[in-house]
């Protein structure tokens, strides 16, 4: 809801609306007023046209046409003087109006109206606190157009596309994780980091949130169905290239692998495994060697 306009704001439009209103009452009375010259004029003038009528049957005087004559003209000068009265309430009433309206629009200004639907973030003056034109009174933000920012390393832009689907979990809910999606792509590095900024827009805001909170995302860059999968950590190395460890027999054989997308914890194997081979780990979580012996689990 607006905030109230303090008093003396309010007394701005309190004299134009009280001269309006006196304005809009004193016309109907002008112009009733009008409606009685023009029959006491159209009276006078009959008079006048019957007096006039006996006094060239010389069955009236002189005087009486005279004294006729003087009625009728009175009563046209009436008639007259009503129509100055109601163009003059006239534009009484429309001065007023106008002063009113001036008034209404200074008004206007006293109450801060939002120019968007927001959540209002800092308020920095209190009721009765002086405020100079420019000063900042609160700040407002659009919930409609709420994202979050995150750092990407230089290195994933090439995956990264508008509109791709993203995971949000914000640090202070992690058991509700959030959908969104991929809004903006920064175009500027960080010469020290060597990550962007890209902003997720979210599908829907938490219960409790706040501007400035911590959250983690992840974006989704691609899509495999009915891939071969592994968990990360089963993953080996020799001289930098990735591989696995197998089963053969009772014997751990070594055996590349080409990876493809990674997320969640797991890892795409594009090539060296199929769908039923046993990748092996030690329970001690010490690395395997090619050719060790396997006892059965």
């Amino acid at each position: 809801a607006p905030p109230r306009a303090a008093a003396p704001a309010r007394a701005l439009g309190a004299a134009p609306r009280a001269e309006a209103a006196a304005g809009a009452g004193g016309a109907p009375r002008a112009g009733a007023a009008l409606r009685r010259p023009p029959a006491v004029a159209a009276a006078g003038r009959r008079e006048r046209q019957r007096v006039l009528d006996l006094l060239d049957r010389q069955v009236a005087s002189r005087s009486d046409a005279d004294a006729a004559e003087d009625a009728a003209r009175i009563a046209e000068a009436g008639q007259a003087a009503a129509r100055g009265a109601l163009a003059e309430a006239e534009r009484r009433l429309t001065a007023a109006q106008r002063a009113l309206g001036y008034q209404e629009a200074r008004l206007a200004e006293t109450v801060i109206r939002a120019p968007f639907d927001g959540a209002v973030t800092r308020r920095l003056r209190e009721p009765g606190d002086v405020v100079v034109p420019g000063s900042t009174v609160l700040t407002l933000i659009g919930t409609a157009s709420l994202w979050l920012r995150a750092w990407v390393d230089e290195t994933e832009l090439g995956g990264l596309a508008l509109g791709q689907p993203a995971r949000v979990v914000f640090r202070a809910a992690p058991d509700a994780p959030l959908t969104g999606r991929l809004a903006r792509i920064g175009l500027e590095v960080d010469r020290e980091t060597r990550e962007l900024l890209v902003d997720v827009a979210l599908d829907a805001l938490p219960p409790s949130w706040a501007v400035g909170q911590r959250v983690e995302a992840w974006v989704e860059v691609g899509r495999a169905v009915d891939a071969v999968a592994l968990p990360a950590r089963l993953l080996a190395r020799a001289d930098g290239a990735p591989g696995v460890f197998v089963r053969d027999g009772a014997r751990a054989r070594w055996r590349p692998v080409t990876l493809g997308l990674e997320g969640r914890g797991l890892v795409e194997v594009t090539a060296g495994l199929a769908p039923g081979d046993e990748v092996l780990e030690r329970a001690d979580g010490r690395p395997l060697r090619d050719g060790a012996r396997v006892a059965a689990p």
